[in-house]
């Protein structure tokens, strides 16, 4: 028996191939129709849609067989995921690849098989449409052509449930952007049209105290707008691209220089000290606009649970072609309770040291902004103060 070789592309192939979120699914009578067609269509006892994972090949569809799987180094279609085309087998015992191969030699004693691979539009085969005999055969040119057609109805079906998928979690961002909107950005603005309406008709009675303080929280409140109004703007971005930003080589130092001015007045306002150890050399693979978001998310949290007089540690470092950045604030830190779904899901936010309040998007978004650049993020769970979070770029 001469098992088949890895697919040139396999680690590629079998990402196409979990990102269906097929393998050991139920029976659906949409695939099972199109093998009952292909069997009788090639007049054989047995057809199968078969998914080669890894280890094994798992069968979505069968007619004929009992089994659910198979090892993958006995499979057929493991061969025939390797060639563009149908890959027969007309007879098993007259092939070296496969006369003593366990599913010859015993049930389902497969004498005849023919394979059509299910090809993505990535270009990428992760199973087949295929048919089995215990006779010694061959397929016409129609039932090969037949074969083709059914193989291409099984990749649309895979591909329009993928869709539909995506177009579902499109629909609960969307949602939740609404809820953002009507909540988040109701309270900062109402607080700038009311302080401005106060400073509009007062404007002659109030002292110069009264003034600026007036003035620092309409700007206090215009910046949390604009910081709110951008980090959805990036995420819908994000979501839109297909989750495929255009990436390059940025300095971190300018992405941190750019997040503290913008937080300046929350900084000022807990009187936080922020230590930058960023040298200017430093740079990563990424996306800008979308690493400063997550950076100025990452930092405004950090103020958030910041107590007053506190300070917040920003560090960054190239080194074995990676870019680590980190931010440690002096805070109480997360609950254990929300420690292992921090970066999962969007985590209910809880009021800061000052009575802050917080938006939806938070640690969640964070989490999907440095994945899409082929990073990575995690909680240190050693730190034994405040609250310190990693991230993780490639660079050059």
């Amino acid at each position: 028996m001469i098992s088949a070789e890895l697919h040139p592309q396999e680690e590629d192939r079998l990402a196409e191939l979990l990102k269906f979120e097929i393998l050991d699914s139920a029976d659906e009578s949409c695939f099972d129709e199109l093998t009952e067609l292909a069997s009788n269509i090639c007049g054989t006892p047995i057809s199968l849609i078969s998914l080669i994972d890894s280890k094994r090949q798992w069968f979505k569809s069968r007619v004929g067989l009992e089994a659910q799987e198979t090892p993958k180094d006995l499979a057929f279609c493991a061969h025939a995921i390797l060639q563009k085309d149908i890959f027969e087998v007309p007879n098993a015992l007259a092939d070296e690849r496969f006369v003593d191969n366990p599913l010859v030699t015993e049930s389902p004693d497969i004498r005849f098989y023919a394979g059509q691979p299910l090809v993505t539009s990535n270009g990428l085969p992760i199973g087949t449409l295929c048919v089995i005999d215990t006779q010694p055969r061959s397929l016409n040119d129609e039932q090969k052509r037949a074969l083709e057609i059914l193989a291409k109805q099984v990749i649309s079906q895979l591909e329009l449930r993928l869709h539909a998928r995506k177009m579902l979690r499109m629909n609960k961002e969307r949602e939740k952007f609404y809820g953002i909107l009507a909540h988040d950005l109701k309270s900062p603005f109402n607080g700038v049209i009311g302080l401005s309406r106060l400073l509009v008709d007062n404007a002659e009675s109030f002292n110069q105290d009264k003034t600026k303080l007036y003035s620092n929280e309409i700007l206090n409140s215009s910046l949390r707008i604009y910081q709110i109004l951008d980090e959805i703007l990036q995420w819908t971005h994000h979501s839109a691209s297909n989750g495929k930003p255009p990436l390059n080589t940025f300095k971190i130092k300018e992405c941190v220089d750019n997040s503290t001015e913008l937080l300046s007045e929350s900084i000022k306002a807990k009187d936080i000290t922020i230590k930058i150890e960023v040298a200017e050399s430093i740079n990563a693979i990424g996306n800008k606009a979308l690493f400063e978001t997550a950076a100025r998310n990452l930092l405004s949290n950090a103020i958030k649970y910041s107590p007053r007089g506190g300070s917040i540690l920003i560090q960054a470092s190239n080194k074995e072609q990676n870019m680590h950045f980190s931010i440690q604030d002096e805070g109480e830190g997360i609950p254990d309770e929300l420690r292992h779904q921090l970066f999962k899901k969007t985590v209910t936010s809880h009021e800061g040291t000052l009575g802050e309040v917080g938006h939806g998007l938070g640690l969640h978004m964070t989490h999907e902004l440095i994945l899409t650049q082929n990073g990575q993020i995690w909680l240190d769970e050693n730190s034994q103060k405040g609250t310190l979070i990693h991230c993780v770029l490639a660079t050059n």
